[in-house]
């Protein structure tokens, strides 16, 4: 799995906005989302973060875990 830089890094990631670049597991792209923790659980060597996404038609939101490269290809920030 690709590792994020740093545990501090990723846990400043917690609570930014993104936006969806391309359409990915089911989410259309332009879709906001913001990051909600950090997990080093999967990881050999860095964090994962999970983005959590009010979908329409879905009674609880939708979270997806990015790696680093995942996160930096198709999300975007929008408050940083």
């Amino acid at each position: 799995m690709w590792r994020l830089v740093t545990a501090s890094l990723d846990f400043r990631l917690v609570g930014q906005r993104i936006r969806t670049l391309v359409e990915f597991s089911g989410v259309p792209a332009g879709t906001n989302g913001k990051v909600t923790c950090a997990d080093k659980a999967g990881c050999d060597d860095g964090y994962t973060v999970a983005i959590q996404r009010k979908m329409p038609g879905r009674a609880a939101p939708l979270v997806d875990w990015f790696t680093r490269d995942e996160f930096y290809r198709y999300l975007e920030q929008l408050n940083h």
